[in-house]
């Protein structure tokens, strides 16, 4: 199925408290007045619930990461000898020089967001 397929707005973008509020909510609700091995039993079966979406979720990123070719392995002997990586090798075709494009841009970029920044605080006051 095509991510595009589904709503775009679950899981919901929302405040990361109330999120993990409403988590707490669900589990509140969910021991209501089950007993000890009663509760065990509705826990176990959530948490291999979110293990199924987690596992799903770790195959899709493997497999996108191997077709896109960044899928980078820090143990290798190749990485740890100093030949594997972005910052060691050419492999994508980009020296440091041709990365401080990107690195300047980047810094532009923060110094635009601390000016922002001051004229908010500025006006604020």
């Amino acid at each position: 199925m095509n991510r595009n397929d589904h709503n775009t707005n679950f899981p919901p973008s929302a405040n990361p408290h109330l999120y993990a509020m409403l988590a707490v909510t669900v589990g509140f609700s969910c021991v209501g007045d089950y007993n000890a091995n009663e509760q065990n039993s509705i826990g176990n079966w959530l948490i291999l619930v979110g293990q199924y979406i987690l596992t799903h979720a770790a195959q899709q990123q493997l497999i996108e990461a191997r077709l896109e070719n960044n899928n980078l392995n820090i143990n290798s002997k190749k990485h740890k000898s100093g030949q594997g990586g972005p910052f060691t090798d050419n492999e994508q075709g980009k020296s440091n020089q041709t990365q401080r494009d990107e690195v300047d841009f980047i810094l532009k970029a923060i110094e635009d967001i601390k000016k922002e920044l001051e004229n908010i605080k500025s006006n604020s006051n």
